[in-house]
């Protein structure tokens, strides 16, 4: 019987996918991680969209779209929306992952 031997994702994923694949992956996957962390934030102080939008201004049909990665975001409706929660918005240059 020839059972297949499980391999790590990390390892997989580069026999998959091009250089320039993996990287516009990962930059989707850190997109989207952030967005989700403006639904949890939302969540935790259990506000509805709809309580969002009154609170920052900003329309919650924009604010669904944001949540689900369908909207690109500007740093103003960011700042915007910190602000609606009660939150620093903090952004960070780093070193690039080699």
């Amino acid at each position: 019987m020839n059972k297949n031997k499980l391999i790590p994702w990390e390892e997989a994923r580069k026999d998959w996918f091009t250089e320039e694949e993996l990287i516009e992956q990962d930059k989707r996957i850190r997109q989207r991680l952030a967005l989700r962390e403006i639904q949890e934030l939302r969540e935790e102080l259990n506000l509805t969209q709809s309580q969002l939008s009154i609170k920052s201004g900003i329309a919650r049909t924009t604010i669904s779209k944001i949540e689900n990665g369908k909207r690109n975001v500007c740093f103003d409706k960011l700042v915007q929306i910190a602000n609606a929660l009660d939150k620093d918005l903090e952004i960070r240059f780093v070193d690039k992952k080699k």
